[in-house]
């Protein structure tokens, strides 16, 4: 796309892609900012996978989620994840946005 079409919602978007700088959508950066508070860090940082859907953002913690369950919302699905395909235990992704956040290490914790 040319510069001349790209809109302003587009040239954020590529800027933001460029620098590396995402951020989850507002119901899991909630939840992301209350495990940081407690101690929890991250393994990955916001970024754009694509996955699980077209401009899905997504991020990893390195501890099972804990304090961030207190604001889980109904526009959260959490899950326990126990397929070692993925690698994380808890998983949250937004309804509205498809961002998905996850936490813990289920490989490591399998062998433990």
């Amino acid at each position: 796309m040319s510069d001349k079409f790209m809109t302003p919602s587009h040239v954020e978007g590529d800027l933001m892609k460029k620098s590396g700088q995402f951020k989850l959508c507002e119901e899991l950066q909630l939840i992301l900012d209350k495990e940081l508070k407690a101690g929890n860090t991250l393994l990955e940082s916001p970024c754009c996978t694509n996955w699980p859907q077209e401009g899905s953002i997504f991020a990893s913690l390195a501890n099972r989620i804990t304090v961030g369950k207190e604001v889980l919302t109904d526009d959260v699905y959490y899950f326990i994840n126990d397929d070692v395909h993925y690698g994380w235990i808890d998983e949250c992704v937004c309804k509205i946005h498809h961002d998905l956040l996850v936490a813990g290490n289920l490989i490591t914790n399998k062998h433990k």
